[in-house]
C-alpha cells in the first residue's frame, strides 16, 4: 500500500471513531450546553442590568459580591426598572447555574417526546421558556429579603455576621436533610413519560418543574447564596456543582443528605466558634 493510501485509510478509520448521530437528544444536550456558555457569558461579560452598580461601587464603596450589595443598590435606585433589571440578571444568574442540573431532564423530556422533531422542538422550547419565567419571579424572594430586615441582608449581615452566616448554614442543612426536600429531589430525578405536549401543556409542565426547582434549591440558593454574596464566584461555582450533582439519580439523595450534615456542621461551628469568615463587606 502506498504512503498516500495508508494515509487515506488512516484518515477514514479516525472520521469513523469520531462520527456522532445527530440524533434527537445529542442535539438537546448540545444546546443546554451552549445556552449555558452564553448565560455565563453574558453574567460576566457585564452584558446584564446592574441597577445602582455606580452607586454601589463608587460611593458606597460596597464589594458587588458582598451580601445583600445588588439588593441594596437597587432598593437606593428606587425604581421599576431597576426592579426589572434586577429580575433579569438574577434570571441569568440562575438559568447559568441550574442550567447543567436540567440537561439530564430535557434530554430526558425531548427523548419522550412521540412526534415529529419540529413537534418536540416546539415543546421543548415552551418548557424552557416557562420555567426560565419562574426563575425570573423568584427574584422576588431576596428583593422580599431585603425589605424586612433591619439594614437590608447588607446591613442586617454585615452587624450580625456570624449569627446569619451560621444560622442560615444551619437551616440549609436542616432543609437538605427534611423529607419535604428529598421527595422534591426524586420527583425531580423521576423518568420522563412518553408524550406528545403541545405548546401549552408544555408551558404548564415548565411552570410546575421550575416551582418544584426553586423549592428544591431553596436552602441552597435564597439563604446560602444570598447572605454569602449573590455575585461571588467560587460559591457561584461550587453551589452549581451540588445542584447539579444532587440530581443524578443513583446517588444524588446521598448528596443532599450529606451536604445537609456539612452545612449543620458549618453552621454550629460558625456560631460557636466565631472563625474569621471569607465576606467582605467594603473595598
Amino acid at each position: 500500500m502506498t504512503p498516500s493510501l495508508r494515509l487515506r485509510s488512516a484518515l477514514e478509520g479516525a472520521t469513523d471513531r469520531l462520527s456522532v448521530d445527530p440524533d434527537r437528544t445529542t442535539a438537546v444536550v448540545a444546546a443546554m450546553l451552549g445556552l449555558d456558555v452564553v448565560w455565563w457569558a453574558l453574567l460576566y461579560g457585564g452584558h446584564v442590568p446592574m441597577p445602582g452598580m455606580k452607586w454601589l461601587m463608587m460611593t458606597a464603596e460596597i464589594p458587588m459580591a458582598a451580601p445583600g450589595a445588588i439588593e441594596r443598590a437597587v432598593f437606593h435606585a428606587g425604581t421599576l426598572e431597576a426592579v426589572v433589571g434586577y429580575a433579569i440578571t438574577w434570571g441569568v444568574m440562575m438559568w447559568a447555574m441550574m442550567q447543567p442540573a436540567m440537561t439530564r431532564f430535557t434530554r430526558e423530556y425531548a427523548a419522550a417526546y412521540r412526534g415529529s422533531t419540529t413537534g418536540a422542538i416546539r415543546a421543548l422550547a415552551s418548557f424552557l421558556v416557562s420555567y426560565y419565567a419562574v426563575w425570573l419571579v423568584s427574584a422576588f424572594v431576596p428583593l422580599l429579603s431585603n425589605a424586612v430586615l433591619p439594614g437590608g441582608i447588607y446591613g442586617f449581615t454585615r452587624e450580625y455576621t456570624h449569627l446569619v452566616i451560621g444560622g442560615a448554614l444551619v437551616c440549609t442543612g436542616l432543609y437538605q436533610l427534611s423529607r419535604f426536600k428529598r421527595s422534591l429531589l426524586r420527583t425531580c430525578c423521576e423518568s420522563v413519560a412518553p408524550h406528545v405536549d403541545g405548546p401549552r401543556r408544555a408551558v404548564r409542565r415548565g411552570l410546575d418543574h421550575g416551582v418544584r426547582c426553586v423549592l428544591t434549591c431553596f436552602g441552597v440558593f435564597f439563604l446560602v447564596m444570598v447572605f454569602f454574596g449573590e455575585m461571588n464566584l467560587v460559591w457561584m461555582v461550587a453551589l452549581t456543582g451540588v445542584v447539579t450533582i444532587e440530581r443524578l439519580p443513583t446517588w444524588g439523595e446521598e448528596l443532599a443528605v450529606g451536604t445537609g450534615l456539612v452545612s449543620i456542621f458549618a453552621g454550629v461551628l460558625v456560631l460557636v466558634a466565631r472563625p474569621a469568615l471569607p465576606v467582605a463587606f467594603v473595598l
